[in-house]
């Protein structure tokens, strides 16, 4: 249960990392 939660709690961290690099390249572009 714990692994399951630190899992989920891993993959949402990794998505906002992703999506905040992207958001920052298309500023940088634009």
């Amino acid at each position: 249960m714990v692994g399951t939660v630190a899992f989920v709690l891993m993959i949402i961290s990794l998505s906002m990392m992703i999506i905040s690099g992207l958001i920052a390249a298309v500023v940088k572009t634009r």
